[in-house]
């Protein structure tokens, strides 16, 4: 993996940075794991629609425990899906730009799927009445 895609995948918390991401792209097995669960798949939805959010707005959109959407979003980090950023006090994540073109379209024809779900609705219009944290442009 290069330092440039190790540095991109960890979050410096002031306690030493979280783990890299898994050592090579996500394969097919992992993906569908991660799209098995609907909490998984309401967050992928919002990230491919906003390109970067902070965890503090998801937890918003979703109406969940901060503890549970950190967790959720931290096994996709891993897995190589997600990568997150600290901006100031805010953790921001959007996809990591080396997965691969497969999976990209996999989890956009999720999404497309998705659009029609009173959740997944109801998350992009709590999401969007959320003030914006640290979101506004890569580093």
């Amino acid at each position: 993996m290069s330092t440039e895609r190790q540095e991109a995948t960890r979050v410096d918390d002031g306690r030493g940075p979280h783990a890299p991401a898994g050592a090579g792209p996500i394969g097919a097995e992992r993906l569908f794991e991660l799209l098995a669960d609907g909490t998984r798949r309401r967050l992928l939805a919002l990230l491919l629609d906003h390109r970067e959010i902070c965890v503090c707005r998801l937890v918003g959109a979703l109406a969940k425990p901060q503890p549970k959407i950190s967790r959720h979003l931290a096994l996709m980090r891993e897995a190589g899906l997600l990568i997150a950023r600290r901006k100031g006090t805010w953790i921001l994540y959007r996809f990591d730009p080396q997965v691969p073109g497969w999976a990209m379209r996999v989890v956009a024809t999720m999404v497309d799927g998705t659009r029609a779900d009173p959740l997944c609705a109801a998350d992009s219009r709590r999401l969007e009445e959320l003030r914006l944290c640290g979101e506004g442009g890569y580093p």
